[in-house]
């Protein structure tokens, strides 16, 4: 018969190797928790005062959110938000640090107000900034940036090279921005950049990457016309597979026309995941074209060309992707000769909460560690006898509970504000007829919004597929205003009109039938009925047509326009509820950035709400910080915003997102 102490060494031993677990978890579940203690926050108080400015004596300032991750996959970053107000005006500055040196300051003025001074001329301005910064941070290259001031007029664009260094005036109607890159031979560069920008003569935003990335090579080895060449190669065995729905099996075209040569263009640049990029190393950049061909008229799926990525250096094909419309519903052109049918698996499972949270570790080792006693005393006693411990047996156990208690209390843990049960999102997505590739983007950054939702509070429902049709997406929307007093919707698919009325379709529409399909198609009026609480505040619809306008009561068949329809309000900027939506067609999500040909829109709208949610900020400045961080310019300046097009074979379409509403709401 074993003795108690020996059970309890037993115990002891057991859980001790629990807690060994649990400690490597808890080091998992951290974000990049620094082993020191953060001077981040003393360093932005500092930058504000001393490089922006600001007599910090005389403002109330109230630290928002601090956390920490990594960027580029492998180097610490910590992001801060402070706002800071006057009393007559607030300000939310945000500052990323990246091994401890200022990566990006972001200065967002709040309801139209400001207390940061306005500029009559800001290249003095800039000149000031720079020489504080120099000055504050130590950063020498600074000096040549500074001096380029000398040759700018600020009142147009102008581009300016001084030995290896280039610069950038970009003026619009309330903005200039000063962007400072590599020369590199005429040839752009991504990434690695120093911008100065001021809107409405106050400073905006300052971005150091200067020396985050390095160029492996200046040397082209790849012509223009070889790069076509190679791109026209790369064709000839492509295909691209297009999702029918659950019930019938994909189309793979093997067939198609390429009418000509649409964009060439050379740059600098690297995929700015590890996983994806070059060598695993994102911070290192190599030379790259990117060429566009279009075809002679649109494919299976909505394709109507293709860009493909060639290493300038090798003259190795990196990628080829379609180039899709998104645009309203129509029927395409008949492909016949060219298709090949394939089988394609689903994925159904649709509610889920939060990931599995820090709590549960805690709670892990101790549910063990008692269901191990309880299981080996059943094991030693007959189920009438209870084990009976001595007090010396039961004071030891009771010690070594207690020490595990107060471990589990000084691990550090990666914490976050996190919603009660009144906060849902639905994610709905449309796979029929859409390029697998493009559906499988869709499929990612739904799962990424599951992910940093659930990690808020929200309650999740993935419904992506099979499961996004018609009844169900109305339904659902009863359902969770009925249930939630905060309700998010996200959905990606095709959408149509009719007259001043806007819809979307769902998983089982026909694109071929010529006649009208009510039972498949999502309408604004239809939303309007199930919608009569208002509590839909964040509703991000990646859908053609849903933002034409904002809509209101009457027209044929009552409400219309989406933004209406589900806020039941014409959202304004002051208010709770934001609407995002798109203007004609949607930006396909593997669609490259005419800003940055390596970035694509799966990987931009994955950043936007990791920035939402993981870093929590308002849904302006998560956009505009993707916007300055990936493709070098404010949101404002983006195609997203100022608009983009598809051509092919004579035709061109057009598209841009529109927000409607409040954009300085916070999601969680």
């Amino acid at each position: 018969m074993i003795r108690l102490g020996k059970k309890l060494f037993i115990c002891s031993f057991f859980l001790c190797a629990l807690l060994a677990t649990f400690t490597l978890n808890t080091s998992l579940v951290c974000n990049a928790t620094p082993q020191e203690e953060s001077t981040a926050p003393e360093k932005t108080l500092t930058l504000i005062e001393n490089v922006v400015g600001l007599d910090m004596e005389t403002y109330n300032t109230t630290l928002d959110l601090n956390t920490q991750d990594l960027y580029l996959d492998s180097l610490p970053q910590e992001s801060l938000q402070y706002t800071i107000d006057s009393g007559d005006s607030k300000v939310e500055v945000i500052c990323n640090f990246v091994n401890k040196k200022l990566q990006l300051m972001s200065l967002h003025p709040l309801n139209g107000s400001t207390p940061l001074q306005q500029h009559a001329d800001v290249v003095s301005a800039a000149k000031a900034f720079l020489v504080n910064y120099q000055a504050d941070s130590g950063a020498s290259y600074l000096e040549q940036m500074t001096n380029m001031l000398d040759l700018v007029n600020a009142n147009e664009n102008s581009t300016h090279v001084v030995e290896d260094t280039k610069l950038e005036v970009i003026v619009t109607q309330d903005s200039t921005t000063f962007r400072w890159s590599p020369a590199a031979n005429g040839v752009e560069v991504m990434y690695k950049w120093v911008i100065v920008n001021f809107e409405n003569g106050s400073l905006a935003l300052f971005m150091d990457n200067w020396e985050l990335y390095t160029i492996d090579s200046y040397d082209i080895a790849i012509s223009e016309e070889q790069a076509i060449d190679i791109a026209m190669d790369a064709t000839k065995d492509y295909s691209w597979t297009v999702h029918m729905g659950e019930e019938s099996p994909s189309v793979e075209v093997t067939e198609f026309t390429v009418d000509g040569v649409s964009e060439t263009k050379l740059t600098f640049s690297n995929y700015p995941s590890k996983t994806e990029s070059r060598n695993e190393d994102p911070s290192t950049l190599y030379p790259v074209w990117n060429i566009k061909l279009y075809f002679d008229k649109l494919y299976r799926g909505n394709v109507y060309g293709l860009n493909i990525a060639i290493w300038a250096d090798t003259g190795e094909v990196n990628e080829v992707c379609t180039m899709i419309w998104m645009g309203d519903v129509s029927s395409n052109e008949t492909i016949t000769d060219n298709e090949i049918t394939s089988e394609l698996t689903s994925n159904e499972d649709n509610e889920t909460g939060s990931n599995l949270s820090s709590i549960a570790w805690i709670a892990l080792p101790i549910t063990a560690v008692l269901g191990v006693t309880i299981v080996y005393s059943k094991r030693k006693n007959s189920p009438n006898k209870l084990l009976k411990i001595t007090k010396s047996a039961a004071s030891k156990l009771s010690r070594l509970f207690l020490c595990f208690l107060m471990i589990v209390s000084i691990v550090p843990m990666a914490t976050q504000t996190v919603k009660a049960d009144d906060w849902g999102i639905t994610l709905w997505a449309v796979e029929y007829e859409i390029v697998e590739g493009e559906f499988d983007a869709a499929s990612d950054v739904i799962s990424t919004m599951m992910t940093y939702f659930g990690n808020r509070g929200y309650t999740c429902y993935d419904y992506s597929g099979s499961d996004t049709l018609r009844d169900n997406i109305l339904d659902n929307a009863s359902y969770m205003e009925s249930n939630f007093d905060y309700v998010a919707l996200f959905h990606y698919g095709h959408g149509g009109m009719d007259g001043v009325h806007r819809d979307y379709v769902d998983n089982d529409y026909d694109y071929e039938d010529e006649d009208p399909q009510p039972d498949y198609e999502v309408w604004d009026y239809d939303v309007y009925d199930e919608t009569g609480s208002s509590k839909h505040f964040f509703v991000m619809l990646w859908v053609c047509r849903q933002g034409d306008h904002v809509g209101g009561l009457g027209g044929p068949n009552g409400a219309y326009g989406m933004p209406y329809a589900w806020h039941h309000t014409s959202p304004t900027s002051y208010g709770p509820d934001c609407f995002i939506g798109f203007e004609d067609a949607s930006m396909p999500l593997t669609q490259i950035s005419s800003h940055n040909p390596s970035v694509d829109y799966e990987f931009y709208l994955k950043r936007f709400y990791v920035r939402a949610l993981y870093n929590g900020y308002s849904v302006y400045n998560a956009l505009n910080t993707a916007s300055w961080t990936w493709f070098g310019c404010s949101y404002s300046n983006c195609e997203l915003n100022t608009g983009y097009n598809a051509t092919w074979g004579g035709n061109t379409a057009p598209g841009c997102m529109k927000i409607y509403g409040n954009d300085d709401i916070y999601l969680y």
